[in-house]
């Protein structure tokens, strides 16, 4: 396969791509959190569709937490609910290394299907994002619109100041992939930090490490 245009802007996808998500020990923690069984915080968050309001933008974080309380009797305070997230996370350092690998060679955004609140804390969860990131970390609930919508992607790009021919979009989800193609820009459906590599290496990326001068 001949290569491609190299990109001027890479967009990773954060739940497993530049993190690792895992929803169960989410709501473990929550669970253990509020002294409620893990099934009930599922029902609360998940089966409600609050959570998925909360990624469109149309419930902010604490409109999302006071309708747990009123529909569901789940009182979850904000603090509970933030670190809950956080230990559900783990930062992939594989993807990671890319990324800084092909910094100085195109600009990096973050682009996450979560609510505006998770955008804010990201930094504080993982410093190591802010050098390579900076505050291109966009996020669904902050635009009202989530993926695989290619308005979605329109919107993101608008935010960014770039144009869906030369943008780049890596995302676990196929139905996001086809969203982002769908939209104008070039995607990855990411499986592995060695697939990933390829891809990138197809699309013109120099991969070798970045040494500190």
């Amino acid at each position: 396969m001949s290569p491609r245009p190299r990109p001027k802007l890479v967009v990773f996808d954060l739940d497993d791509v530049l993190v690792e998500y895992q929803r169960e020990r989410r709501v473990e923690v929550l669970a253990r959190a509020v002294g409620a069984p893990p099934a009930t915080v599922v029902e609360a968050l998940f089966k409600s569709g609050l959570e998925t309001k909360n990624d469109r933008g149309e419930l902010g974080l604490e409109d999302y937490l006071d309708a747990v309380r009123r529909r569901h009797g789940v009182d979850i305070p904000l603090e509970a609910f933030v670190d809950a997230r956080r230990q559900s996370m783990r930062l992939h350092r594989e993807v990671l290394q890319l990324a800084e690998r092909i910094a100085a060679q195109t600009t990096l955004a973050l682009f996450t299907n979560n609510g505006q609140w998770l955008g804010r804390q990201l930094p504080k969860f993982f410093p190591e994002l802010r050098p390579l990131f900076g505050t291109r970390m966009v996020t669904t609930g902050q635009l009202g619109l989530t993926k695989p919508d290619p308005q979605a992607f329109y919107a993101c790009l608008s935010t960014l100041g770039f144009a869906p021919s030369s943008s780049l979009v890596i995302d676990d989800r196929i139905e996001n992939v086809a969203g982002a193609q769908s939209a104008g820009l070039d995607a990855i459906h990411y499986a592995s930090p060695p697939q990933l590599a390829n891809e990138l290496l197809l699309r013109g990326f120099n991969l070798e490490p970045v040494h500190a001068p």
